[in-house]
């Protein structure tokens, strides 16, 4: 049952929504510049989110800190970069995890 438990906790972690798609992007500005924007925007619409289990053979609580991913795209595309499979902007060296 303890084996079950975790297995269920690591598949509802795992199933947060990886940033997916496609990693690359267009908009202004130099990969640098994308990279300071995306980053500002991770800060901006990261949220704490927290669950936790108890059974007869114990429990466990996880927390983690990530953003909305639809307010991560809203907060690129107002500084004007949008995904695009054949943009300029590889984002696959820097992946973020969100939900």
């Amino acid at each position: 049952m303890k084996k079950l438990s975790v297995l269920l906790t690591l598949i509802i972690f795992l199933s947060a929504c990886t940033y997916g798609g496609t990693y690359k992007f267009s908009g202004p500005g130099n990969f640098q510049e994308f990279a300071r924007i995306r980053y500002q925007c991770l800060q901006e619409t990261s949220v704490r989110q927290g669950g936790a289990f108890v059974n007869q053979y114990g429990g466990a609580a996880t927390s983690t800190v990530t953003p909305n991913c639809s307010a991560f795209d809203a907060c690129l595309a107002s500084n004007g970069y949008y995904r695009n499979s054949s943009g300029n902007l590889d984002a696959s060296s820097i992946p973020i995890t969100c939900r």
